[in-house]
């Protein structure tokens, strides 16, 4: 009798050209198929919650598969180390857990958090590269946290993302929200979908405010016009990271609710 599991990830994306798996290139569904190949024997095929951009990075990460291996043949702690050792060392799942046989990671998921780091700092920080945008410490969280307040609820987002055929851009975003600690500047997003580069569109828009280049209210009317792709700039991919994908029911009863977010205060 067949299967399905359901797996939490972290990965640092900095190497692959993304979570989707494409032709001759690394990506993270590819890593996944070939350790799961490795494991078992057999071409397995991996279902993911978010499809991350090439050097985005994740913490909470939900993939699904389906195996001749039930829980008495494939307990999910042998799962997880299995896996992590067909692995490379820029990926590891997190943990493992049997889900229903209907179970989608990505049109079953009712929420998806993003946040994304900047590190302030006068010179270049070699140590921060892969992990944050790297701005000058002239910035006004302030003035950053009056305009992320526009965002939250449900809006048309198209100015923060290129025109596309998808029927609707409108989403409901219940968090956009902003942290500093020292030189560390985070933003948290939280809606049920994204639309493709909308919240490192949104990072860029807001950190054009907080430097004083955009002021706030041309930031508000041009998120009300809503032209298709006429926010940002993208900001780089090395910020952001997808930290929770949420179900109406939890998947991994062994973890706390906060327990895949890693710390990005630093």
């Amino acid at each position: 009798m067949s299967q399905r599991w359901a797996l939490l990830l972290q990965y640092e994306g900095t190497e692959f050209a993304g979570s989707q798996w494409q032709p001759h290139r690394p990506t993270v569904q590819g890593a996944l198929q070939d350790a799961l190949q490795s494991l078992t024997g057999v071409p397995t095929p991996v279902s993911l919650a978010g499809r991350t951009d090439a050097g985005v990075h994740a913490s909470g990460q939900v993939g699904s598969w389906v195996s001749e291996w039930d829980e008495a043949a494939m307990p999910a702690r042998r799962w997880v180390r299995g896996l992590n050792h067909f692995l490379p060392d820029s990926v590891a799942v997190q943990a493992v857990a049997a889900a229903p046989d209907e179970f989608d990671p990505r049109r079953d998921a009712v929420s998806r958090t993003y946040t994304y780091r900047i590190r302030l700092a006068r010179q270049r920080q070699p140590l921060w590269n892969r992990r944050a945008w790297v701005l000058s410490p002239q910035f006004d969280s302030r003035a950053a946290r009056e305009v992320l307040q526009a965002l939250a609820g449900e809006h048309d987002f198209a100015a923060f993302t290129p025109p596309s055929s998808e029927r609707s851009t409108v989403r409901n975003v219940s968090d956009a929200s902003l942290e500093t600690r020292g030189d560390s500047v985070t933003f948290r997003f939280c809606a049920d979908a994204f639309l493709q580069h909308q919240v490192r569109r949104m990072v860029g828009a807001v950190c054009e405010v907080a430097r004083g280049r955009t002021p706030a209210e041309q930031f508000l009317r041009e998120f009300e016009r809503a032209e298709p792709g006429s926010m940002g700039p993208t900001a780089p991919a090395c910020g952001l990271a997808l930290t929770r994908v949420d179900y109406r029911q939890p998947l991994f009863s062994c973890l706390d609710g906060a327990a895949h977010e890693i710390d990005e205060s630093g």
